[in-house]
């Protein structure tokens, strides 16, 4: 079972603000990965996270292609941090991206001042440290 503890809410929602590392990889259907830096990633609920992508540039389209994904978090100084294992929805119009937008940091929605970006909804099934193999959760 999933559920995201305290400490993972308030790092993940303050990651942009305390400059941490927040990344996405991507792979298309081809096994092409991508990876881009994430500024709005949040804890949507017990077993989600969620981003606005506002770049829509190849990470959309492998996440059109191939629904998995592995979120990188990284507090360096302090040696912490998680990799986040699952399945992304990209929501381009609706409740979710509304939702999702309505949640995300003003500083990320401030470079989207004409709200063309999607949201982005991860099911996470696994966490792991970001350093080794220890599984925190899995579904």
């Amino acid at each position: 079972m999933i559920k995201f503890t305290d400490e993972m809410k308030e790092r993940l929602g303050s990651a942009f603000r305390e400059k941490k590392v927040c990344m996405l990889g991507t792979a298309s259907k081809e096994g092409v990965p991508n990876i881009s830096f994430r500024g709005s990633l949040f804890v949507f609920d017990d077993d989600h996270l969620a981003t606005w992508e506002r770049s829509l540039q190849s990470s959309v389209d492998n996440l059109e292609e191939n629904q998995n994904v592995v979120i990188l978090y990284v507090d360096f100084a302090n040696r912490l941090g998680w990799r986040f294992y699952g399945q992304a929805a990209v929501h381009k119009s609706g409740e979710t991206r509304q939702r999702i937008m309505e949640r995300t940091i003003k500083d990320e929605l401030d470079k989207d001042p004409e709200r063309k970006g999607y949201g982005v909804l991860i099911r996470v099934d696994k966490v792991r440290r970001f350093s080794g193999d220890e599984i925190v959760q899995e579904r």
